[in-house]
């Protein structure tokens, strides 16, 4: 019989095949969110981070709108929220717990990426507040893959709003939200009230179990306004049964 013992298998070459950045992060604004989807995939995460209320404030009316999700969850540390600003920063694979809602760490970029150009996100942990930035028109600019560590917290808007924990989602440069009007700020501001009106609506019906009852694990505000859920059972209607 022929010993083997000594063959050896041989290495195959290899090549680095890391994806471009400024194509790849621009292809991940196209997986098929609207606002409304791209919204409930925020506050998902937010239910997620233990967030007993999430608000949701819009500046339309000003020459560079933007939108914020405002939650008082556990909020993240600055390794931590780097981490989450990773695309792909999850393996679907792994095992998660009941209420962890996310699976492949891509709705947070892929879900904002869909309504703007430049995400920032702010936590406050611990008592410690970070900030990054992803811009997409720097990344178009160097091809890498790096965001942004933010020190100037009193330059990024609704920064105000965030209490011991949580954290902010940001969104700026809403150019999928304007793109009709973006020399027109009084039509552009109208256009964004229209989606935001849209989303309203579908976020009521998509989180009304978190919303309803005497003690409801989820307060959902716009603008300040508390929203009301949607039940699309109407099993508090009178003449509903479900015997």
């Amino acid at each position: 019989m022929k010993d083997n013992s000594d063959k050896t298998i041989p290495t195959k070459r290899q090549a680095d095949a890391t994806p471009h950045a400024a194509s790849l992060i621009e292809g991940m604004r196209d997986f098929g969110y609207t606002l409304e989807t791209a919204t409930a995939d925020i506050i998902d995460n937010s239910i997620t981070a233990g967030a007993l209320k999430v608000e949701i404030l819009a500046e339309t009316a000003s020459e560079e709108p933007w939108i914020a999700i405002i939650d008082d969850g556990i909020g993240m540390d600055e390794t931590e929220l780097i981490e989450a600003m990773r695309p792909g920063s999850r393996n679907p694979l792994e095992e998660r717990e009941d209420h962890d809602l996310g699976r492949f760490g891509l709705g947070l970029k892929s879900a904002s990426f869909s309504q703007c150009r430049e995400l920032t996100v702010v936590s406050r942990k611990a008592g410690v507040t970070s900030a990054t930035t992803w811009d997409l028109d720097k990344v178009a600019e160097t091809n890498v893959w790096a965001v942004e560590l933010e020190d100037d917290l009193a330059s990024i808007p609704a920064t105000d709003h965030l209490g011991e924990t949580g954290t902010i989602v940001l969104w700026r440069k809403l150019d999928r939200l304007s793109t009709g009007y973006r020399n027109d700020s009084t039509k552009r501001a109208a256009e964004i009230n229209k989606a935001l009106s849209g989303a309203e609506r579908h976020l009521r019906l998509c989180f009304h179990r978190y919303m309803e009852g005497n003690r409801p694990k989820l307060r959902l505000l716009l603008n300040g306004r508390k929203l009301a859920p949607i039940d699309p059972f109407a099993q508090g209607h009178k003449a509903v049964s479900f015997r």
